[in-house]
């Protein structure tokens, strides 16, 4: 047992303590009055003596000790000392908060120099009239630990608190990589799987779901299928091979419609399946608004391509301490649970590093093989646009991930950006953005408390 969490604990089972020794003291009086005086009484002082020694004991082992000697924070009390609303743009990785009426230092896993870069350049551009997004947030993390490395989120939405904690955005194409994993796994594809379709690429008519083959018909790899984000392909998966019933089992694998723990409320994404298979094929190509997703889960998904398959749990306060710097708390890295095999997890990274190489990314991310950064690194990404229901915000989305190719740092990333009228900075402008500054940082060594394990950050 950590030893943190010892403390707080026996303060824990103090209390409860006296609660069972006030439920003892009412049951003795209700003995009293129904006649057992004799043993009644004697059992009452017996009680009592118990009590006055029980409570002696609890009183003089906590008696002038400060709160960091008395208690260790468990992980709910911490989370209470957050506001979502207060770390949505965060522009310090310390605050103080109360426990018990006494101050305590809480220090985030925020990387100053990228927040601060993600809040100027979201600031900057909303600043343009012409361009003003109605809503922008992102999320960087370490796809191994969870540790959140930035979270930044400004909305004009009434109601919005947090953006990136918040569920509100249509997942668009970035349910493809959910649609791609199950794919692999179930029916065992290959990067270079040839898939046919009909029609546009972008379009997804009833009459592009169906196997015929003419002289129209196109052939395509599942990998260009997939950095292309070709329609008719992954909702042809969707309505005639992976049905409704894998798709909803992958999309809770993934934790839609599923609490995602983290140290701060998260709405849970939503995926809806029906009795359709038309609406298989708008669930699988992410061709309707019904799909909802948050940043911070968008980058979770992101972080189990280059993760061996594995959903990090997220984390954002790193350590807790008193007013004699006495440690009260301290993170431990931990894991969601295994969404996919190894092996799919390596195909999806595949595809995903197709995307920035030759398909929708391509344009936000050319030249970065010649780039002083980006060319040390390993990057993928999916990219997701589609109109809200009132057609007057255009959501842009790219999800991805950058690891080094000599070194152990890593980031997934999720950016979306709500454009209205004109479109402004895209989502995957930023991402590129993010990496760039992340990377170019030196690595630091920090501690994750209680794993014995050290991880290289910026």
């Amino acid at each position: 047992m950590p030893q943190r969490y010892q403390g707080w604990r026996a303060y824990q089972e103090s209390l409860k303590q006296s609660q069972r020794n006030r439920k003892r003291h009412a049951s003795l009086i209700s003995g009293i009055k129904r006649g057992g005086v004799f043993l009644t009484i004697i059992a009452c002082l017996l009680t009592i003596g118990v009590h006055f020694f029980s409570e002696e004991e609890n009183t003089s082992a906590h008696r002038k000790k400060p709160l960091e000697e008395k208690i260790g924070l468990g992980a709910d009390v911490v989370r209470s000392l957050l506001a979502p609303e207060q770390l949505a743009s965060c522009q310090k990785d310390t605050f103080t908060a109360h426990v018990e009426g006494k101050p305590v230092e809480v220090k985030t896993t925020l990387n100053m120099e990228l927040q601060e870069l993600l809040i100027s350049e979201f600031k900057r551009n909303i600043a343009k009239k012409r361009e003003t997004p109605r809503y922008v947030s992102a999320v960087a993390l370490d796809p191994e630990t969870g540790r959140i490395i930035s979270l930044v989120g400004l909305s004009s939405d009434k109601g919005s608190v947090n953006p990136s904690i918040e569920a509100h955005y249509p997942a668009a194409s970035i349910f493809k990589i959910i649609t791609a994993s199950a794919a692999v796994e179930t029916l065992h594809f290959s990067p270079t799987t040839r898939l046919n379709f009909n029609g546009g690429k972008y379009t997804l008519y009833k009459r592009q779901l169906t196997e015929k083959k003419n002289r129209y018909t196109n052939t395509i790899t599942l990998r260009d299928a997939f950095a292309q984000s070709v329609n008719p392909v992954f909702g042809k998966l969707g309505t005639l091979k992976l049905k409704g019933k894998k798709l909803k089992t992958y999309g809770e694998k993934f934790f839609f419609n599923r609490p995602i723990e983290f140290d701060l409320p998260v709405q849970p994404s939503v995926l809806s399946i029906e009795e359709d298979p038309y609406q298989w094929a708008e669930v699988a190509c992410g061709f309707n608004r019904a799909t909802k997703i948050s940043p911070l889960h968008g980058a979770l998904i992101a972080a189990t391509a280059i993760n061996g398959g594995v959903l990090p749990a997220p984390y954002l306060i790193e350590k807790v301490t008193g007013e004699t710097q006495e440690n009260l708390y301290s993170a431990q890295a931990h894991d969601l649970g295994r969404v996919t095999t190894t092996k799919a997890s390596q195909t999806v990274e595949k595809l995903m590093e197709r995307t920035i190489r030759s398909g929708t990314a391509r344009k936000s991310f050319s030249g970065y093989r010649r780039d002083a950064v980006l060319k040390d690194l390993v990057l993928g990404g999916k990219t997701g646009s589609i109109f809200n229901k009132g057609r007057d915000v255009r959501v842009d989305w790219f999800v991805g991930f950058a690891k080094e190719k000599r070194g152990q740092r890593a980031m997934a990333i999720a950016v979306v950006v709500g454009h209205q009228k004109y479109i402004g900075t895209r989502a995957s402008t930023y991402a590129r953005m993010a990496m760039t500054n992340y990377f170019s940082q030196p690595p630091q060594n920090t501690q994750v408390a209680d794993t014995g394990k050290t991880e290289t950050t910026g």
